[in-house]
């Protein structure tokens, strides 16, 4: 596997070169330490509080602890995907791929480029002002990027703000065909 890293074009925008194929990496935004200090508190204080349920036990409390372990397990894949994952955007055949995920565990998109119309950069936030949590796996509701595709307002890059959107869309106008950054009015409504 070819892999090669370019200077940064953002605090939290970084280009690489993956088989030929120019990418761009969008990085989280969160302390680490902080963060997984915090987190790992909060889960031993759960775990000690449901200690008493290992003890012995009927099929309700099986089923309980099951329950608790699998809410347990979904915390932990949230905060996983939330500060560890990232976002990489490439043109390559035609197509815009923007990937989210984790190292090998990718949620992978593809966007013909024909296709792509009012490609703008925009308040991060969803239409309420408020900052979304960052599901990894999942498409953004609200994000620093959004476009229309086939009729549907696509957001992505849902960690970052506004002027570093700015960057993702400068670096892909010259990737994209000229009608991809065109504003089309009433094209496009959320969906």
């Amino acid at each position: 596997m070819d892999l090669a890293y370019s200077p940064a074009l953002s605090s939290h925008i970084r280009t690489e070169w993956r088989e030929g194929v120019q990418q761009l990496r969008v990085l989280p935004r969160r302390n680490l330490k902080i963060v997984g200090a915090a987190f790992g508190l909060v889960l031993a204080h759960q775990l000690q509080g449901i200690s008493h349920l290992f003890r012995k036990r009927g099929w309700f409390d099986d089923a309980m602890m099951g329950f608790i372990a699998l809410c347990l397990f979904m915390l932990l894949f949230a905060f996983v995907g939330e500060f560890f994952g990232t976002e990489t955007w490439s043109v390559s055949h035609g197509e815009l791929i923007v990937s989210r995920g984790i190292g090998p565990l990718r949620r992978i998109f593809l966007y013909r480029v024909g296709d792509l119309r009012e490609l703008v950069s925009g308040d991060p936030k969803g239409e309420d002002g408020k900052a979304r949590i960052h599901y990894v796996f999942y498409k953004p509701k609200s994000g620093a990027v959004r476009f229309v595709y086939r009729g549907k307002t696509v957001h992505l890059a849902d960690w970052i703000d506004e002027a570093e959107g700015e960057v993702i869309v400068r670096w892909l106008q010259p990737k994209l065909p000229r009608s991809a950054s065109e504003i089309v009015t009433g094209l496009g409504y959320q969906g």
